[in-house]
């Protein structure tokens, strides 16, 4: 067979990073493939594949449908200029996780089981890139194993790292420990004073995992502060761009907003409709109103209309794709769509008016939701409160509209509240952390969030109009973007009851209405923060999907993502498809699997930049306050130390147990204690302990501790 090409460009040579185009749903991938399956016998020509689907090989329409079909691994170009179908080749794509030790796993896009990739076998993939893998026979047991035979879409084609020089040549070594491979710089106009400094590479065509990958230095990264370098290496490794291509900055900048089109839309403008958010928020995308009928009330959830504005398959659209989400650092905000558009055009502000998706709902007595309706409306805000304003108003001995309207979401949030006691919601109630920096980003304190009634005010409104409106998709659609949250597995959960027997509990069965139970039970006890941090951990991770599996924590059937369409992708995909309900023509159904599963991953990505920032930014903390000793608790046991929790500080550091010089300790079977060998002594989850801090890496997010005494112990 002929070798495969090493990745599929463009014309310009780069690897793309879109969404797919669309294509009629007479041509969705999924028939494509069908019926390329029964024609594609051998490699065939462009002409071929367009003649087989009675369409010019010149056309726009085939073009998209061949960049879709590459993009989503369904057929590969091979070396010859011709095509063959992966599934015929043994080839899956998806996305590839490695490890430090240079092993991978693919993380399939049919969602069957993990691939394991070989280091050998990895080509010239990295981390989080979209590949195809052929299918080889396992080596080691029941496990798959394959290699990696093309790179579909890079997560990221710049890469940060240290300058280094050795003779006339400059090389970069990769902050990321997950790519072993230096980088040859082809810059000529390096200097040796140049070496040691951090940079940003952009990587060039990488073709052979023989050869060592080229770059070119396009950005010398001069802070000196710590805060501000840690936010550049921790987006670079999560595979963010902090600025936006100039083609997508120019694209925003002829988006005006048209008030002629005001009549194609349900006019709210003279609503008392009003917005809560943080206080130093930019973005404002959803609104609320409230007024009371009956006994009942109606509500309304005002979304910011982002589709109207970000076309498919436009510029923005391929960016915000690539993007994901937006990503909230300690010290900065990248947005998923630039400001013209976050904060200006599409920002629900006070007294302007906006375009936007209204979800209307009545809620009764007993807090369920009855009749809705969903439509393109106008809005113009009557006010804009902070969530501390808000709650401030809500105490205050005052009457006027404002204070009416904030004391009916009071009364709806109550009952909402209720009603999803009821339907078995889980409340962990997770404390979070603000860290305040100076004028100079040096973290100066650290301190837990207050929650205010005023955040679950919106909370529930948002949950009841994401229920509704994935319910409606639901029925209306074949196809549509959920929120998933799976229910526990069942390990874990076994795991779990083992755990909790021993500090005298028993769950009762794997229902959410069984584990709020425990967490109401324990949740003013000593060791009520260890009991949530178990069931936490036995938790599966919501994700997208196109199945609908429910929402276990929310303990709602259907479930999305609808009320943040600015900051996240899925929400304008759901706003797409709401669109094409009411207009009859559908969203293109054959994008959703790809879109659900990279938003997850991106997801997932922004998720582990925001905890490492405050991590990191504790840490930085912890160097320049010192204290002989920290308070902590033991939350969790693994086989190679104890994880503590330092009181205050919300953050874990590490005693290994190759440190403890007192005894040899062993893990025990419920892996909630250890014991020590000759001693017996009992060291468990929960237990109080004083630590003094040992070493600090930062940069690697190691922080190391020593226990110096107990506290109190619960075993």
């Amino acid at each position: 067979m002929s070798q495969v090409k090493k990745n599929i460009k463009d014309k310009k040579g780069n690897i793309p990073s879109k969404a797919l185009k669309p294509e009629s749903d007479s041509h969705a991938l999924s028939n494509i493939e069908k019926m390329l399956k029964n024609k594609l016998r051998r490699p065939l020509s462009k002409n071929e594949i367009a003649k087989i689907l009675s369409l010019s090989s010149n056309s726009g329409k085939f073009e998209n449908i061949l960049e879709n079909l590459l993009l989503t691994g369904k057929i590969i170009q091979l070396k010859n200029n011709k095509y063959g179908l992966a599934s015929s080749m043994e080839m899956v794509s998806g996305i590839i996780e490695v490890n430090q030790k240079g092993f991978g796993f693919l993380i399939r896009d049919d969602s069957k089981s993990d691939v394991f990739i070989p280091m050998h076998l990895m080509s010239t993939a990295l981390d989080k890139d979209r590949v195809l893998v052929k299918i080889m026979k396992s080596s080691r047991g029941a496990r798959e194993e394959g290699k990696v035979v093309s790179v579909l879409e890079r997560r990221t084609q710049k890469i940060i790292g240290t300058l280094k020089v050795k003779g006339k040549f400059f090389y970069v070594v990769p902050d990321d420990r997950k790519i072993l491979k230096n980088i040859f710089i082809d810059n000529v106009d390096l200097k040796e004073t140049d070496a040691e400094k951090k940079v940003i590479v952009k990587l060039n065509d990488w073709e052979s995992p023989k050869m060592n990958p080229t770059g070119d230095i396009v950005e010398f990264i001069n802070s000196t502060n710590k805060v501000d370098l840690m936010g550049t290496v921790l987006l670079m490794d999560n595979g963010f761009e902090e600025r936006f291509p100039e083609s997508v900055l120019n694209e925003a900048e002829k988006i005006v907003f048209d008030p002629s089109v005001i009549s194609e839309r349900k006019d709210l403008r003279d609503e008392f409709i009003f917005t809560i958010d943080p206080v130093d928020a930019k973005d404002f995308d959803d609104a609320v109103s409230i007024e009371k009928r009956d006994g009942n009330y109606l509500i309304g959830v005002h979304i910011a209309d982002v589709s109207h504005f970000v076309r498919e398959n436009s510029e923005l659209d391929r960016e915000a794709y690539k993007r994901g989400t937006s990503v909230y650092l300690i010290d900065k905000t990248v947005p998923m769509l630039p400001e013209r558009l976050s904060n200006e055009i599409c920002s629900l502000k006070e007294n302007e008016d906006r375009f936007t998706f209204t979800c209307e709902f009545t809620l009764y007595k007993d807090g369920q939701t009855g009749d809705y309706a969903i439509f393109p409306s106008v809005i113009r805000s009557k006010k804009r409160f902070t969530y501390e304003e808000a709650e401030e108003i809500i105490d205050r001995d005052v009457k006027n509209e404002m204070k009416d309207r904030l004391m009916m979401m009071v009364d709806a949030a109550d009952r909402m509240q209720k009603n999803s006691i009821e339907k078995s919601r889980i409340d962990f109630d997770i404390p979070e952390v603000e860290i305040m920096l100076s004028e100079t980003k040096e973290p100066i304190l650290i301190r837990e969030k207050k929650r205010l009634r005023t955040h679950k005010l919106i909370e529930h409104f948002m949950v009841a109009a994401n229920s509704i409106v994935s319910e409606h998709l639901f029925k209306k659609t074949r196809k549509t973007l959920y929120r998933s949250h799976p229910q526990p597995d069942p390990e874990k959960l076994d795991t779990l009851r083992m755990a909790l027997k021993s500090y005298g509990y028993r769950l009762k069965d794997s229902s959410p209405r069984s584990i709020q139970n425990l967490i109401e039970k324990t949740e003013k006890t000593d060791n009520g923060f260890i009991i949530r941090e178990m069931v936490l951990r036995s938790m599966m991770k919501a994700k997208y999907s196109t199945s609908n599996e429910g929402h276990y924590g929310l303990g709602l059937e259907y479930y999305t993502h609808f009320t943040s369409p600015i900051r996240r992708y899925p929400d304008l995909i759901v706003h797409r498809q709401l669109k094409g309900v009411l207009t009859g023509i559908h969203y293109n159904y054959d994008s959703l699997d790809l879109i659900a599963k990279h938003s997850t991953e991106r997801e997932w990505a922004a998720d582990k930049a925001e905890r490492d920032s405050l991590d990191i930014a504790k840490m930085y903390y912890i160097s320049s306050h010192p204290q002989k000793d920290y308070e902590g608790v033991i939350s969790s046991v693994t086989h190679f130390g104890l994880f503590i929790q330092l009181k205050d500080l919300f953050i874990e550091g590490l005693v290994k147990y190759r440190d403890m010089d007192d005894d040899f300790y062993r893990v025990t079977e419920d892996e909630v204690s250890i014991v020590g060998a000759h001693t017996k002594n009992v060291i468990s989850m929960g237990d109080r302990v004083l630590v003094k801090v040992v070493n600090i890496d930062a940069d690697k997010k190691m922080l190391d501790l020593k226990i110096i005494s107990f506290i109190k112990k619960y075993h």
